[in-house]
């Protein structure tokens, strides 16, 4: 990337990109509420834009970024407005499908501004078919998908590449663009991690541990199908207190998606970690969340699924100073250093080429999600004879945990926090701006052009289902007038209210048919210049008062 001025954007928003007591707690949305807070407080700029599809979201998101103390400005558009966003120059989604709003930006013009994506997980159908439709969209050099990781930049440009190895044998294509990859982490907040020594005596009183025992804390999901199996993390604690002699406490701080998990989860730690006292706090607790890590002593997350991309909680974990235990899996790689902050474990999984059939089964709807990453998970391994080594490591030295944990906290501050991310996307956004003014679309529009073959003019798709079309010269006439109640009602009594749409407000209906009864004979084009509706509501109105005979059409 060049060196740029920093740049804003607009961000997107909807309120199921963040945090809030109605829906499931999940990384995304932690992610999207941190980064709205990160963002609002790091951005250099006065400049604070929002794009969303409706008025209440962009309601919405302006008492988020007050909640989170701006006290600025907020340039509100919808993403409808191509213009307004050609103003911001970058439209910034919380999500990896820029295809879909590729298609949208084509409506006003390619080089209107800059779209940018960010991945979270990769590995959901809607999200890996939204990244072949990247291939075939309206996408530019221009736009972005930052990476969390360089494993998920592998894995989004191994899909990118088999695409375009389609569309160049299909179509003899001279060319496929496609986005920039670049690899930027998700930030957090460093200091809500801080140690906390009140913190630390209350919780570990209140789950009984006592100032000699060792707790170990793992962080997320408690779901075998969208983290982690625990059964391995068990195995490996169990080896490493018979070979220590340690007390050991387990916290699993999370929140079971269902009575079965929670009966796996308890089940399993009863049989396979006997010596080791579990816990389970409740991770939804906000404040739990985030003064739960005081009362630990060392970090593990194994993680052995592929719907992890980065992983916040080990960087989380290295905020609170804490040592890291956690899989050679993904994010992992990039934000544990092995043998400085923590220890990353070995994995393995089946070779390229084995899981054709699981693929199959989960593109024909044969497994649902949560089988496909059974599937994937039961062929991975987290090596757990080197896990119960690097927490017995641990364990016997008190001085490793107080290093790993220091550097932890440096490394976390100095890579991770938001103060360190934003920029990055700032100077992104610069780079996608001077790509943006120096290039050249890879696909022309001719006016008369659809934006997107799949969200073509209804009226033109179908147009042969008619037995025509209402011509400019036909001529309207109307026997009465009526008035705006009965309107009104009439638009009740049809529907147009069950379905929140009409072609007008009632007052313009009325006026439009008091104008052509005033007339006695007036032709469609006469009415659509007499009118302050635009021409193709003023045509919806005359062909709606035509379908209630209200006015008679000759041709």
């Amino acid at each position: 990337m060049t060196t740029q001025a920093p740049a804003t954007a607009a961000i997107f928003h909807h309120p199921d990109v963040v945090e809030s007591a109605d829906k499931p707690l999940a990384g995304r949305r932690t992610a999207g509420q941190s980064f709205l807070a990160g963002y609002t407080r790091h951005m250099v700029g006065d400049r604070l834009s929002v794009a969303a599809a409706t008025q209440a979201h962009l309601d919405h998101f302006c008492d988020l970024a007050k909640a989170n103390g701006w006290r600025g400005k907020v340039d509100r558009m919808l993403t409808s407005n191509t213009t307004g966003l050609g103003r911001a120059g970058v439209l910034m989604l919380p999500g990896p499908t820029v295809g879909k709003y590729a298609w949208v930006r084509r409506r006003g013009g390619q080089r209107l501004y800059s779209i940018c994506g960010i991945t979270h997980t990769v590995s959901t159908r809607r999200i890996m078919e939204g990244l072949l439709d990247s291939a075939v969209a309206p996408v530019e050099e221009w736009d972005a998908i930052i990476c969390t990781s360089r494993a998920v930049q592998q894995v989004i440009a191994t899909e990118l590449d088999e695409a375009e190895t389609y569309l160049r044998r299909r179509f003899a294509a001279g060319r496929v663009p496609r986005p920039q990859l670049p690899v930027i982490p998700l930030g957090i907040d460093t200091a809500a991690f801080a140690r906390d020594g009140a913190a630390r005596a209350h919780w570990r009183k209140t789950h009984g541990i006592g100032e000699n025992d060792l707790a170990v804390m793992s962080m997320g999901r408690l779901s075998v199908f969208e983290k982690m199996h625990p059964a391995p993390l068990y195995i490996a604690l169990q080896r490493a207190a018979e070979e220590t002699g340690a007390t050991l406490h387990l916290m699993m701080v999370g929140w079971f998606a269902n009575d079965s998990a929670e009966a796996l989860h308890r089940d399993a730690a009863a049989a396979l970690a006997p010596s080791v006292t579990v816990h389970f706090p409740d991770g939804k607790d906000e404040a739990l969340r985030y003064q739960i890590w005081s009362a630990a002593d060392i970090f593990a997350l194994p993680v052995d699924n592929i719907q992890e991309t980065f992983g916040l909680a080990p960087v989380e974990a290295m905020a609170a100073g804490l040592p890291v235990v956690c899989s050679d899996w993904n994010g992992f790689r990039d934000t544990v250093d092995h043998g400085v902050t923590g220890f990353r474990v070995r994995t393995l999984m089946s070779r390229p080429g084995y899981g054709q059939r699981i693929a199959a089964r989960f593109e024909d709807n044969a497994d649902g999600y949560h089988q496909y990453l059974g599937f994937v998970h039961q062929r991975t391994t987290v090596d757990v004879p080197e896990m119960a080594e690097a927490f017995a490591a641990l364990i016997r030295d008190p001085g490793k945990r107080a290093a790993m944990g220091a550097a932890g906290r440096t490394r976390a501050r100095q890579l991770y926090d938001w103060a360190a991310v934003i920029p990055q996307y700032q100077a992104l956004w610069a780079d996608l701006n001077a790509r943006r003014d120096r290039g050249l679309p890879t696909s022309g529009r001719e006016q008369e052009d659809a934006a997107n073959p799949a969200a073509m003019d209804p009226f033109t798709l179908y147009r042969g289902y008619p037995t025509g079309v209402l011509p400019v010269t036909a001529l309207l006439s109307a026997e009465r007038t009526v008035t705006e109640a009965e309107i009104d009602q009439l638009i009740t009594l049809t529907g147009g209210k069950a379905i929140h749409r009409i072609v007008a407000k009632a007052p313009h209906i009325a006026d439009l048919l008091a104008l052509i009864h005033a007339q006695g004979q007036i032709r469609l084009d006469a009415v659509q210049d007499a009118t302050e509706l635009d021409p193709a509501t003023a045509e919806g109105v005359v062909l709606w008062l035509a379908k209630y005979d209200l006015i008679r059409v000759e041709m």
